[in-house]
């Protein structure tokens, strides 16, 4: 994944989890949000509405907090795979130039 400013630098992989865990603590807010709405419609006399809406996003939110947690880990491994690789090709360009020599 590149940085959105600079197109040559690949995005760092704190950068990224960075970005996982706001995007978590905004879901957290939502489930939040979510159960204190279920709280009022409980309160207001809706029970099955209630507990409807609240297993909802409890379900809705709950997979996109999988999701992304799926995603980040791919990124993160993808990245310490291309750090491997760039490792490994400069290990065989040097040999390749020591042989040349």
């Amino acid at each position: 994944m590149r940085d959105i400013f600079d197109q040559d630098k690949s995005l760092s992989l704190g950068a990224i989890r960075q970005a996982a865990g706001i995007f978590n603590l905004l879901l957290a807010a939502l489930v939040l949000l979510s159960v204190l709405r279920g709280l009022g419609r409980l309160f207001t006399g809706h029970f099955i509405g209630a507990f409807v809406e609240t297993l909802g996003a409890f379900a809705v939110l709950g997979f996109l907090f999988l999701v992304v947690r799926l995603l980040t880990e791919l990124l993160a491994s993808m990245h310490r795979l291309n750090d491997r690789l760039t490792v490994l090709g400069d290990d065989l360009r040097s040999v390749r130039s020591a042989d040349e020599d």
